[in-house]
């Protein structure tokens, strides 16, 4: 039996954090909540999780801010990011992907399209079985 995939969601609006969180595990997922880039950063180089979702819009460290240190960080730079955010325009989308995120969702969002762009995260992310 394949072990739960343990999914990082880190967003500083409480409502948002337990939403996420509860439809994750719905869906199977074991979930680590952090409501601070500060703490998400902490708990991703603690737990390592399979993949975070972050905001971009928090107070003191952004989202981007925290991608680029987990990008920078040997333990953390290969866990798979996406970005939660309700920054939609062209401009905000490509500096989170060149900030070395994975994908980008815009809030509002569909639960249909969350679940499925974090399983084809997931699966670009697997690490290959040996042939």
């Amino acid at each position: 039996m394949t072990e739960k995939k343990r999914i990082l969601i880190v967003d500083d609006t409480k409502d948002i954090l337990l939403l996420v969180s509860r439809r994750l595990q719905s869906w199977g997922y074991e979930t680590l909540t952090a409501d601070s880039g500060e703490d998400g950063l902490r708990i991703a180089e603690e737990q390592v999780p399979d993949l975070i979702l972050l905001d971009i819009m928090m107070p003191k460290l952004k989202g981007r801010e925290v991608c680029a240190r987990l990008k920078a960080n040997p333990k953390t730079q290969r866990i798979p990011v996406i970005f939660l955010t309700a920054l939609g325009l062209a401009d905000h989308v490509k500096a989170g992907m060149d900030q070395g995120a994975d994908d980008y969702i815009v809030k509002p969002f569909e639960p249909a399209e969350l679940k499925d762009r974090i399983a084809v995260c997931l699966a670009r992310h697997e690490p290959l079985a040996p042939s």
